[in-house]
């Protein structure tokens, strides 16, 4: 799908930042980084293996401090220059973005970076253009020449482009031969789609970008026919990218920050635990001295028994049918003391009961409130993580975190016009249930496990809707991987938020249950997510 000729179509399409301003090199892993441009976009560059692509995107991206070696010298050689030139090598896989860039003394430097998109051996090469050679100032891999590599791309070698024996469609004069496919840059996908409509020039098609939706997706920078299934068309290559790698192949960029905050909140658990196995040693202890309050008592009806010097004294205890039991006394104390003592230590205990009983409590609705935050990052989309960090006040230097009045929330529209809401995290949540919706809107949520807040508004309450908003609360919750799940739904003026505890807990009454799937294809024949 990524092939030479839809490069081709992209590379147009990325002419639009030329003669533009990098104003910010962002991380986002190891394999991926981005650019801020001075028109307030971003360009974002992936050479993972995985999801291999460039686009411009709106989409907000969370910048991490963990950088490799050669992320560091792309940030020294591309904040502050300017995209001179976007083209493609050949019709090969290849797109070379040329800059200028100052050095530290303000002379010109022309610096290139070759984005070579070869699958598993997809790569980035930054080059200075010194007598018309590219000389490698570094590069994402490291290539040494040997039987199987022809190029060697290191450190102030001479950067080469790959040879190839196969024809530049874009430059093929005469006889076109559709029985072979010996053209540079086209895929087996695009030769297929060739052959079928038996015309070679469907590469200068008007470029429409498409998704087609069969028992496999694709993607294309214009109808391929001979593919059955549903299309969606888009109105920029880079919008289609977008909405493939995010939505469809559910591969958002994985960002270090993220992977932070994952274990960040398990090491929070496993500090709750360690702390909550503590808290019930000591309830157990306070428990255990409560029977100081007995011994007490019958020390009291006994103390006549007793004097200063005596270790212990025999009583008959009247608590259990008069039986013998043994008091234990400090030598050194009076019968007084040692009843004082006794007295004293019950209601130690007795205050310390209560007290770690609340502490108790407090530690697993916390454990409760981490568990359920790991299970809205499994959830969330980047913008949705940034509200994570927020509500955490994890103070990360380079964690953009722009204050919103108004949590960035998921939105449903039915074809029948109904409006469903979806909080993804504690924020949105809280924003959702408490200040958005009105009383007479509908709250869903999953029974007894954590789950987003979905709230619906309509005027026609069916069973089809009921349905189709329990499998979005389904598909939004820790059993998004089941096949029957149980939902919860009421008015939201039945629904209370638990005072005085972390979080978006809620209780509410009056509520009828359905059960639903947690059907993506469902939901998005019914319903589509709207702005």
């Amino acid at each position: 799908m990524f092939d030479g000729v839809f490069i081709h179509y992209l590379v147009n399409e990325l002419k639009q930042i030329q003669n533009l301003r990098i104003n910010k090199f962002g991380t986002i892993n190891q394999s991926e980084f981005f650019l801020t441009l001075s028109n307030k976009k971003n360009l974002l560059i992936s050479i993972n293996s995985n999801n291999p692509n460039i686009r411009i995107t709106n989409i907000k991206l969370l910048n991490s401090p963990q950088k490799n070696n050669f992320q560091v010298i792309l940030k020294k050689y591309l904040e502050s220059s300017i995209i001179k030139e976007v083209t493609q090598y050949q019709n090969d896989r290849i797109i070379v973005i040329k800059l200028v860039h100052f050095d530290d003394l303000g002379y010109e430097e022309n610096i290139n970076m070759v984005i070579e998109y070869f699958g598993r051996n997809s790569n980035l090469v930054l080059t200075q253009e010194v007598n018309n050679n590219y000389v490698i100032i570094d590069a994402f891999k490291r290539v040494f020449a040997n039987s199987e590599n022809e190029r060697m791309i290191v450190p102030k070698g001479t950067y080469t482009f790959p040879s190839s024996d196969k024809l530049n469609p874009y430059e093929v004069i005469g006889n076109i031969d559709l029985t072979t496919n010996i053209y540079q840059g086209i895929s087996n996908l695009l030769f297929t789609e060739m052959v079928t409509q038996n015309n070679f020039n469907i590469i200068n098609n008007d470029c429409k970008p498409v998704l087609i939706k069969s028992n496999k997706l694709h993607f294309y920078a214009f109808d391929l026919t001979h593919l059955e299934g549903e299309r969606i068309f888009f109105n920029s290559l880079s919008e289609l990218l977008d909405v493939y790698f995010t939505e469809y192949k559910n591969n958002e960029s994985i960002n270090n920050e993220q992977t932070y905050l994952y274990n960040y909140i398990n090491k929070e658990i496993v500090k709750i635990k360690n702390k909550l196995h503590k808290q019930e040693d000591e309830l157990e202890k306070a428990i255990n001295d409560l029977i100081y309050e007995k011994i007490g008592n019958l020390f009291i009806s006994y103390m006549y028994l007793s004097k200063k010097g005596d270790s212990e004294i025999i009583v008959e205890d009247f608590y259990d049918n008069n039986n013998k039991f043994k008091i234990t006394l400090n030598p050194l104390l009076t019968p007084n003391q040692n009843a004082e003592y006794f007295f004293k230590r019950y209601q130690k205990a007795k205050r310390a009961e209560k007290l770690i009983k609340e502490q108790i409590d407090k530690s697993q609705k916390d454990i409760e409130y981490y568990e359920c935050l790991l299970n809205q990052l499994q959830i969330s989309k980047i913008t949705d993580i940034i509200e994570i960090y927020q509500e955490l006040n994890i103070k990360v230097k380079a964690l953009d975190r722009p204050k919103k009045i108004k949590p960035n929330i998921t939105k449903y529209q039915t074809i029948n016009d109904d409006l469903i809401w979806v909080g993804k995290n504690n924020i949105q949540n809280n924003y959702l249930t408490n200040t958005f919706a009105n009383k007479t809107d509908y709250f869903f949520h999953v029974q007894n496990v954590p789950g987003s807040h979905v709230i619906l508004r309509t005027e026609n309450l069916t069973e089809d809707l009921i349905y189709l908003t329990g499998c979005i609360a389904a598909l939004n919750s820790s059993y998004k991987g089941s096949t029957n799940v149980c939902v919860d739904y009421t008015l939201v003026k039945n629904v209370k938020k638990v005072p005085g505890q972390k979080g978006s807990f809620v209780t509410y009454k009056n509520q009828k249950s359905v059960f639903a799937k947690p059907d993506e294809e469902y939901i998005n024949k019914h319903a589509k997510i709207v702005k």
